[in-house]
């Protein structure tokens, strides 16, 4: 197996999490959601050697993708999003689509509900969901079909892949920075719910078992 740079950062905004990955072997690197302080990834990615190849976003909002234009002019790398983004990125990808990052596969997952454009990016065993999935958490939606939509990338498309694969969320709105999909499995309230009716009635009263849990 491919040796892989992986790194977690804080970078501002509302505990964002933004991501570097890299190939060891051919040193090319990749930003996963940059934002607010792109001249800090630039010195990490100058620190770790890498030749920046992609940037990727997990979703569209603001406070994942302000720093994309900044490596897009500066570096003439394509924008990688979900092919129905508003953003028109430079490389559209759908779901199950794979892009090569040195010896690394890079594959993107299709998980709408948090915004229609949400997708979260697989690269060996670690799974970078943006607001998908949080640590004990799911991304905001709605009560109607972004919610339906929310539950069905969760159960059908997240929860199938193995136990072992790590969690790598978009902020840090957990107990702890990662998880795994076995840990959520067992311990995440939405992932518990058994069906599409337990999982909204739960978003709706989240508030109260908040409280009720003593959860932050």
């Amino acid at each position: 197996r491919e040796t892989m740079i992986h790194e977690q950062i804080l970078i501002g905004g509302d505990r964002n999490y933004c991501y570097i990955i890299g190939c060891e072997t051919s040193k090319f690197g990749a930003i996963i959601d940059p934002a607010y302080d792109p001249k800090r990834l630039e010195k990490r990615l100058a620190e770790l050697g890498l030749e920046l190849k992609y940037v990727i976003l997990t979703h569209g909002h603001y406070d994942h993708t302000n720093g994309k234009d900044y490596f897009k002019d500066k570096y003439s790398v394509p924008v990688v999003a979900h092919s129905s983004s508003a953003l028109h990125p430079d490389k559209p990808v759908n779901h199950k689509d794979v892009l090569p990052l040195g010896n690394l596969e890079v594959t993107f997952l299709a998980t709408p509900g948090h915004t229609e454009d949400a997708i979260c990016i697989l690269v060996e065993e670690k799974l970078y969901t943006g607001d998908t999935l949080f640590v004990g958490k799911v991304g905001g939606t709605g009560f109607g079909e972004d919610a339906q939509q929310e539950y069905h990338s969760l159960s059908e498309i997240l929860m199938k892949l193995p136990d072992s694969v790590e969690v790598y969320p978009g902020h840090n709105y957990g107990i702890q920075p990662t998880s795994t999909i076995g840990h959520e499995k067992k311990t995440n309230p939405f992932i518990l719910c058994a069906t599409f009716e337990d999982f909204l009635h739960l978003k709706m009263n989240w508030a109260q078992y908040k409280v009720d849990h003593g959860i932050a």
